[in-house]
């Protein structure tokens, strides 16, 4: 059966955005763009490179990434799938193959023509990496210069957005130098790095090749890290930058309170972020059993620390899906906070002293979750905090290597092949590697990659719902969920149309972005 999508394809939308988001502003007034100027971004995000795009393998790189790098298809407002450098594409779930139409008139920062040919180069060089969203692709075959056959091992609903969204294209004359590569970038985006200075700072200049006629409007882009909240604020404040991200809930619900600034907020929920602890099950010790690790759920009540710590921007969860998106379990008979229960199930596995343990978080989370090591010391779970900065946790989740607890934060779009899967994939890019994987929980994580509807799709995932987060028989594999929450992205009201977080919380449309100053 073949399915054509020109444009617009269907996606699920998701609604949640209005429950999460602090106030906005209301919308800006129509202006006409004017050219000129830098726009100066602060976050606590940091990248390894902002060049060699499959090394960067978390949300947290893709505002990098999305600044010099484009990929095949993207996300407008409503969480939809529509064109970026492909302009429509066919799926054969029969074959099984995904046939892209490319944009023609695209070239790379360097000159080098973007065409079916760079498009199999780059999705060999992501395989050479071992992404795990082009592992299912099997070959590709260059069918004319602006048509690309992806064939695939089998029939995967995932893979379209997959390879679509995840892979952003390099030019392939600079892949004959990765070295170099890594500290600079070849693109097509709008923006192309001038320097790179690791966990300090990117700077990019204006793509003179950039293919939207007429765009970016702005001279320069400059994204800095800067780790410690209150310090981004203040020099956020001090109008040292003109966008910040802020990852700390305190300092943005301060910034928010004094109605200075813009407010922006995610509108298609595509790379909304869940917070939760996951206990490590594929090391020897208590959280092998799931019973242990029900019982660690059992002990956290979620409902207090959101009102202690969230200010009003978080929302519990008890399933790997936000409220109102189609994956989203109703009736689920999640847990909900009972430690009785929680010292129970920990004689029952045999701990009924319980045991000790370590918790492994980043500063910026280290007040809630102190609180909830607080909450698991009061059934027995005794642990020692343990605080890292952001490059050693993404060290720590990528190998499996963390003891006893951790956050786990991990995308809730709605395709739970995808996003679940890179996490409880035996392969997969985040966590995977310190998770146990039942033969059946990989069983009905194939079904849902293979089925032939979305409406199939749902059902299936609805029992991949029930199987890990049930109250009295999941398998706990994630832990507990905690919060959804949008980080909020705060800015000068002079910067206009720059969408960071509106149409995925990761990126932004920064060939848009302009400054009314």
């Amino acid at each position: 059966m073949k399915k054509k999508l020109l444009g617009l394809a269907l996606s699920l939308t998701l609604v949640v955005a209005s429950a999460l988001a602090p106030a906005t502003v209301s919308a800006e007034e129509t202006k006409e763009p004017v050219y000129g100027g830098t726009v100066r971004y602060a976050s606590h995000n940091v990248t390894s490179t902002p060049g060699y795009t499959p090394e960067n393998s978390n949300n947290a790189s893709l505002i990098y990434l999305n600044t010099a790098y484009e990929s095949l298809i993207y996300y407008n407002s409503s969480g939809e799938i529509i064109p970026r450098l492909a302009t429509e594409w066919e799926t054969d779930a029969e074959e099984p193959s995904i046939t892209w139409t490319l944009r023609e008139g695209v070239k790379f920062a360097d000159g080098t023509d973007f065409n079916a040919e760079a498009v199999k180069i780059n999705i060999e060089e992501y395989q050479k990496c071992q992404r795990n969203e082009t592992a299912n692709v099997a070959s590709c075959e260059v069918v004319d210069d602006y048509t690309i056959k992806m064939v695939l091992n089998s029939w995967n609903s995932s893979t379209l957005e997959a390879v679509g969204f995840f892979v952003y294209y390099m030019s392939p004359e600079a892949l004959k130098d990765v070295d170099t590569l890594r500290n600079t970038s070849c693109g097509t985006g709008a923006f192309q790095v001038t320097e790179f200075e690791p966990g300090v700072s990117v700077k990019y200049a204006k793509n003179e090749n950039y293919w939207q006629e007429g765009k970016p409007y702005l001279d320069g882009v400059e994204m800095y890290v800067v780790d410690e909240p209150t310090t981004r604020a203040s020099a956020f404040e001090a109008g040292e930058y003109d966008i910040i991200l802020m990852n700390n809930l305190a300092v943005a619900n301060d910034l928010i309170s004094k109605d200075k600034y813009v407010v922006e907020s995610n509108t298609s929920g595509q790379g909304l972020v869940m917070t939760g602890i996951i206990p490590n099950s594929a090391l020897e010790g208590p959280f092998q059993d799931a019973r242990v690790r029900r019982a660690m759920c059992y002990a956290i009540d979620t409902q207090a620390l959101s009102d202690a710590f969230g200010y009003g921007l978080l929302k519990t969860l008890n399933q790997w899906a936000a409220p109102g998106t189609p994956t989203f379990d109703e009736n689920l008979n999640g847990i909900t906070y009972n430690p009785d229960k929680a010292r129970e199930l920990l004689a029952e596995a045999g701990y009924p002293d319980g045991f000790d343990t370590t918790f492994t978080t980043d500063a910026g989370s280290k007040d809630y979750f102190t609180a909830a090591a607080n909450m698991l010391a009061e059934v027995g779970i005794r642990c020692e905090v343990n605080l890292v900065d952001e490059s050693a946790q993404v060290n720590l989740y990528s190998t499996g290597t963390w003891e006893g607890i951790m956050g786990h934060f991990a995308s809730v779009a709605p395709d739970l092949g995808l996003y679940m899967g890179r996490h409880l994939d035996v392969d997969g890019a985040f966590y995977a590697k310190g998770i146990q994987h039942p033969e059946d929980h990989m069983e009905l994580l194939e079904k849902i990659r293979v089925a032939p509807t979305e409406e199939e799709k749902i059902k299936l995932e609805y029992e991949m719902q029930k199987l890990i987060y049930d109250a009295d028989t999941g398998s706990a594999l994630f832990g507990q969920p905690l919060y959804v929450q949008n980080e909020p992205v705060l800015k000068y009201d002079y910067v206009k149309d720059d969408n960071r977080s509106v149409d995925h919380v990761a990126t932004w449309s920064i060939e848009n972005c302009w400054l009314d100053k």
